[in-house]
């Protein structure tokens, strides 16, 4: 008996063992709350693009230059079950002036959605404000390869806030997705 526990055993960790997790990231909204006289992003929507694929496409406005007279924040919060009860989690963008924003993790992402978008391409050289204008995105879909294998499925919500020099809110513009995990 204990033999066939131990073969059943060994049979389970080396099946395990051999599965692959597949990460997809699924968009399910975008919305506005803040900061209607900084920009307008109401032009973004969330659509089928297939039956199995949604994109972000739209036009947002920058009616102002974003310097360092801003910081820029990123937090997520993360609902298991897509109550829309979401808990803050601790992985985010930590408070930083919007220049170093535009420079440092902008930079290091905008590989996700340079093909799809025209907002600033960031090279060596240095920007500085995030210029105002009129800015497209067309049937964008996130790659999943941004997310570590350790982030839960569930429902995300993605906040992108611009503080003022005061430390107030001036612009809230929240993403919402569905991070799903399957077994290959």
């Amino acid at each position: 008996m204990s033999s066939i526990l131990v073969l059943a055993t060994g049979l389970l960790v080396i099946t395990t063992s051999t599965n692959a997790i597949s990460i997809k990231v699924h968009l399910d909204r975008f919305e506005q709350q803040k900061g209607f006289d900084m920009a307008n992003t109401t032009g973004f929507r969330v659509r089928k693009y297939n039956r199995t694929t949604s994109v972000l496409s739209g036009e947002l406005y920058f009616f102002y230059d974003l310097g360092d007279e801003y910081i820029f924040t990123l937090t997520l919060a993360y609902s298991r079950l897509g109550n829309n009860q979401f808990n803050q989690y601790p992985m985010k963008v930590s408070k930083v002036k919007m220049c170093d924003a535009l420079n440092g993790p902008y930079k290091d992402y905008q590989y996700l959605i340079k093909d799809n978008t025209n907002f600033p391409q960031i090279g060596k050289e240095r920007v500085c404000p995030f210029p105002r204008g009129r800015y497209w995105v067309k049937d964008w879909t996130p790659e999943s390869s941004f997310v570590p294998p350790v982030v839960p499925a569930g429902y995300w919500r993605f906040s992108f806030d611009v503080l003022d020099s005061q430390g107030n809110l001036a612009m809230r513009n929240t993403l919402y997705v569905h991070i799903i995990k399957e077994i290959v």
